[in-house]
């Protein structure tokens, strides 16, 4: 007779448990020591979704990696790592208050990244203690804060390189309408109604461009004129 081991049942535990055991291997990094962790080379990693990011804003240089696909970006034997993957990178975890990347840079030390850590109250404790951010929404994969050109229509925001631009009121409707097109070519009468200026073929238009694209610094050039017709934003 052939005898079947029977497996033994897991011992049920709570989240709580589980984040207990992930912080007693960390050595948690404060706003403060994160930041200097920064400056000496560590990597910052926000694996806050796309939404939380665009809501709450974001660390200046920090590395997008959501939370669905940290391990692999990291893990320096997967195919799909980043090329700064290694097991003895400084990494430190970003998440909105500080409970999922806990549990998220515990996994990251069974990998083998013994210098895995998390940033203790997450965004919101670095937001809170006044250290930089910048306005949210940058695409898994890319570091915040180094995109050329960010718009944020809903808080009126436009940021170069991660720095604040100052426009007047018509010179942000001008730039709105523009993202909004999404490269497709905005017509002068289209804009002449936007702005309330008349007639579409005023000067008045192209003194609002051409002071926007001065403004725009080293982005303005993706803001193309269209000859005759209107403008239109490049990606």
């Amino acid at each position: 007779m052939t005898v079947t081991a029977l497996r033994a049942l897991p011992v049920p535990r709570s989240v709580e448990d589980l984040l207990w055991d992930a912080r007693t291997g960390l050595d948690r990094y404060s706003p403060a020591r994160a930041l200097a962790a920064q400056g000496r080379g560590a990597l910052l990693v926000d694996i806050r979704p796309h939404a939380q990011r665009a809501r709450e804003g974001e660390i200046p240089g920090a590395l997008v990696l959501e939370r669905n696909v940290l391990e692999w970006r990291l893990d320096p034997t997967s195919s799909a790592h980043i090329p700064e993957a290694s097991y003895d990178l400084e990494v430190v975890v970003v998440c909105s208050e500080g409970y999922t990347s806990s549990l998220a840079a515990a996994t990251l030390q069974v990998l083998g990244i013994s210098r895995a850590t998390d940033l203790e109250g997450g965004f919101v404790a670095w937001r809170d203690a006044g250290l930089p951010t910048v306005t949210g929404g940058t695409p898994a994969g890319e570091r915040s804060g180094d995109r050329l050109l960010s718009i944020d229509v809903d808080r009126w925001e436009v940021r170069v390189r991660g720095q604040l631009v100052h426009l007047t009121r018509q010179e942000f409707k001008v730039l709105a309408a523009l993202h909004e097109a999404r490269g497709i070519v905005v017509a002068r009468n289209r804009m002449a109604d936007l702005l309330d200026v008349y007639p579409a073929t005023t000067r008045a238009l192209d003194v609002h461009v051409c002071r926007l694209r001065a403004k725009l610094g080293e982005a303005g050039g993706a803001l193309v004129t269209v000859r005759g017709i209107g403008w239109r934003l490049l990606p």
